[in-house]
């Protein structure tokens, strides 16, 4: 039977392309959704461009038609405006029937008793899910793009050694594979005695590769764990142009992304910069609001990055001198040379960004959509890395199964120039460790 979904402002916000992922079925769109999304569409962030997205597919449609007389899909679905369908009797008495969110369930009460058709309302709002289940209504989240990563053990496959491969492995640092992986796969090798050495499968599959094959350090970093290891492998290898680092704060991963990036860029020269970014998303206010130039708006949200340049170019100096000074005058030297810049994301849209080494810090709090649109300003030549917990999303319309991060692990794993590691092993410090654990 066909159904009518009504969606709210946060689906859309989410994605611009839901009007299309409802089958068969009917969508309305109430029009006070419209109105809260027109209060945005001046934004100049990531929100502001999902209202403009929304509202130019929406103009695309009204050429079909009249938008509140709905509008047929391809897919055999129809989008309406839904304009007066409203009945404040039915909300709780004292209820501000002029909110949004109010008027909003009350249209999806007055369908619900007019139409004979199933109607559920689909928000990415937990408040409202909580409301419209107290006033009866069927709620559901927006479940297009969940994806459920698999636990982190099962995402690391086993394959048994002998002790003709240890000593391949360790004369020549890779061994060839009777069986062929996916491309850039985490792997254990155990030996006879049941202990374990971390393999990395190649861009091929069909060799693996002992992770502490090089002793030497990456910018004076070497990995503590077996996860760090696999990190190291994979941010070092060029061919692999787009690592995915999922793990809890403490584990490493933005001070390993910036020494291989620093390894890579001023040692080496593979990449002509370090372009590091961060989503302002969970901070509130655009930088705009905030005194001085660009660089001063930017450094607060920037801290964490500073607070690694710190530990990997701060070098040893008199006690005298500010770690801070010493820090800044490096960094502002690496600016100076073009080989390192420090932006929000805001600034990265629209760009094309060929031979550089791009970090993207707090990657969950991105939607799939934002993601995508991040990813594809890489050019030749170029490697991003993505750093980020799934667990911690300070996104309001996100969530550990529907965040760009996971999306990525989902869709990319098995290509060849993509590899991904979950760190689990906290290495801040002992007392991080077990207050990230029992806290």
């Amino acid at each position: 039977m066909q159904k009518v979904y009504v969606l709210d402002s946060s689906v859309l916000l989410h994605d611009p392309n839901a009007f299309f992922q409802f089958q068969e079925n009917e969508v309305v769109i109430p029009y006070a959704v419209l109105e809260e999304l027109a209060m945005k569409k001046r934004l100049m962030n990531n929100i502001g461009q999902a209202v403009r997205e929304v509202m130019e597919k929406l103009d695309q449609m009204r050429k079909q038609g009249r938008l509140s007389d709905g509008i047929k899909l391809g897919n055999g679905g129809l989008v309406r405006i839904e304009l007066n369908h409203t009945a404040p009797q039915l909300l709780p008495v004292a209820s501000d029937s002029l909110l949004i969110d109010n008027r909003i369930l009350n249209v999806t009460l007055n369908l619900m008793n007019t139409e004979e058709r199933p109607v559920i309302l689909v928000t990415k709002d937990m408040t409202m899910r909580v409301k419209a289940d107290a006033l009866g209504l069927p709620t559901e989240d927006y479940y297009n793009d969940k994806v459920v990563l698999p636990p982190v053990e099962e995402d690391i496959q086993t394959v048994l050694l002998d002790k003709t491969d240890i000593n391949v492995l360790y004369n020549k640092g890779l061994i060839q594979s009777s069986k062929t992986f996916l491309p850039n796969t985490c792997i254990r090798g155990k030996l006879s005695d049941d202990s374990f050495v971390s393999l990395v499968s190649s861009t091929t599959g069909k060799e693996l590769l002992y992770t502490f094959a090089h002793k030497e350090q990456t910018w004076g970093i070497i990995p503590k764990n077996r996860e760090q290891s696999w990190a190291l492998t994979l941010l070092n290898n060029p061919e692999i142009s787009l690592v995915n680092l999922m793990g809890p704060a403490g584990t490493g991963k933005t001070l390993l992304t910036l020494a291989s990036g620093l390894e890579q860029t001023i040692n080496s020269g593979i990449y002509t910069r370090i372009l590091c970014a961060r989503p302002l998303i969970p901070f509130g206010n655009d930088i705009g609001y905030l005194p001085g130039e660009k660089d001063e708006k930017v450094r607060p949200y920037m801290q964490p990055i500073y607070d690694n340049l710190e530990m990997l170019l701060n070098p040893k100096r008199e006690k005298d001198r500010g770690k801070e000074a010493i820090v800044d005058s490096a960094v502002d030297l690496l600016k100076k040379k073009g080989q390192l810049d420090i932006e929000v994301l805001t600034y990265i849209r629209g760009r094309s960004i060929p031979h550089q080494f791009i970090i993207i810090d707090e990657a969950q709090n991105l939607s799939a959509h934002e993601m995508k649109t991040i990813i594809t300003r890489a050019g030749e030549g170029t490697k991003v890395v993505l750093c980020g917990d799934p667990d911690q999303i300070d996104h309001p319309y996100l969530d550990k199964e529907s965040n760009g991060m996971t999306h990525v692990a989902h869709c990319l794993k098995g290509q060849s120039f993509y590899g991904q590691v979950r760190l689990v092993q906290g290495e801040r410090s002992k007392m991080a460790t077990i207050a990230a654990d029992r806290l």
